[in-house]
């Protein structure tokens, strides 16, 4: 209410580099706070194997997988089956329009931000429940980001594709390059798909009617 909708009307990217700056406070407050020392959350699913042959898969991360993989699912048939969602994806692509259309754009971006914090809330439980956490796991929000615009920004599937990529692409590099640069390597991917394919690998491209 303070600082977000004062943005109201402004694209997309300047929203989300204000919000990626807000973050960064938010964190150094939650520092003061609570301290910065690790905290872990018992789960009853921590330590846990199924064994599949040779393969070893721990049920927490079963269940970070099945439940992003039910989320997905869900909030793409909301976007694009439902009168709300769909009202929500024309708020997010011309604020203007959507007012003209009679949709309430500044009620329906609360209710985004609302749906963003619950599905960043189970975010946030799923991996505390993998292991300890501070305030700067908020920093994973870059990579998220990352992979949002990787995948296709605006495009759930993509954004899933994405994350996949960027999961992978870390540890297969830091297994053939020198400790340090396999961080960067999803942002040099970020990088390189900005340059040649902009709207990401599941690019949504609309038209204009004029």
């Amino acid at each position: 209410l303070v600082v977000v909708r004062r943005m109201s009307g402004q694209s997309q990217i300047a929203v989300i580099i204000l919000t990626i700056a807000l973050g960064f406070v938010l964190r150094f407050a939650a520092g003061l706070i609570w301290g910065h020392e690790p905290v872990s959350l018992q789960s009853p699913i921590a330590g846990r194997d199924i064994r599949f042959g040779g393969l070893v898969l721990g049920l927490d991360e079963i269940a970070v997988i099945a439940v992003t993989v039910l989320m997905t699912v869900v909030l793409w048939l909301y976007f694009n089956r439902t009168k709300l969602g769909v009202a929500m994806q024309a708020s997010s692509q011309n604020q203007l329009a959507a007012y003209y259309m009679g949709i309430p754009v500044k009620r329906v971006q609360s209710l985004v931000w609302a749906l963003a914090g619950m599905v960043a809330a189970v975010a946030g439980i799923l991996f505390a429940s993998k292991g300890a956490i501070d305030p700067s796991v908020g920093l994973l929000g870059i990579k998220a980001f990352a992979a949002a615009v990787i995948g296709g920004f605006g495009s759930l599937p993509g954004a899933l594709l994405g994350g996949l990529i960027v999961g992978l692409i870390e540890p297969f590099a830091s297994r053939y390059i020198a400790a340090g640069y396999s961080q960067i390597m999803p942002y040099l991917l970020l990088f390189l798909i900005l340059v040649f394919r902009p709207h990401g690998i599941l690019a949504q491209v609309h038209r204009k009617k004029v």
